[in-house]
């Protein structure tokens, strides 16, 4: 019955659009989430290691343009270490927090595949040339005391993640 009154189904769905436009901005609005923005990273630059885990106290700045309280820190150390932590009591006009980081020393230790060259040391034993290389790259065996750059970033209550910033940290 409609289609003998098709100018009626026009303005009816024209009707309908501009009844349901304000809906669709307004949606849009509401989920935009910027993400938070770290402004400085303090971490000292050497870390000793005790009773085989290494703290390592960070201070960080932060804000964020959305006025969302920042939840979460994310933080990565190569070899191998990559983890979300939550920051105390977090709250939307809180710009600051102290975290200390603990780190098992056996986290950074991994296995890495064996490959052994033709040298050999002055006792005849072979020398694995490409372990020793891997192992000092990934702050691994003897030569786990080095500068790494600890990468951080935070989190807001939505999920937004911040760009991460880094501190040289040395682990001894």
């Amino acid at each position: 019955m409609l289609s003998r009154f098709p100018c009626f189904c026009s303005v009816s769905r024209a009707l309908a659009l501009l009844a349901l436009a304000p809906l669709a901005i307004g949606c849009g609005e509401a989920s935009a989430n910027d993400a938070p923005i770290i402004d400085s990273v303090e971490a000292p630059l050497v870390v000793k290691e005790k009773d085989g885990a290494y703290a390592i106290p960070v201070t960080l700045l932060f804000h964020d343009n959305d006025s969302e309280a920042v939840t979460r820190l994310h933080y990565r150390l190569p070899p191998n270490i990559d983890r979300i932590i939550d920051v105390p009591a977090p709250n939307p006009t809180r710009e600051s927090a102290e975290i200390t980081l603990v780190i098992p020393a056996a986290d950074l230790d991994g296995d890495l595949p064996s490959t052994r060259s033709s040298r050999t040391d002055g006792s005849g034993n072979h020398v694995d040339d490409a372990k020793e290389h891997d192992e000092a790259k990934q702050g691994r065996g003897k030569s786990r005391a080095r500068a790494r750059a600890l990468e951080l970033s935070v989190v807001d209550y939505r999920g937004a993640e911040s760009l991460p910033a880094s501190s040289t940290v040395t682990l001894d």
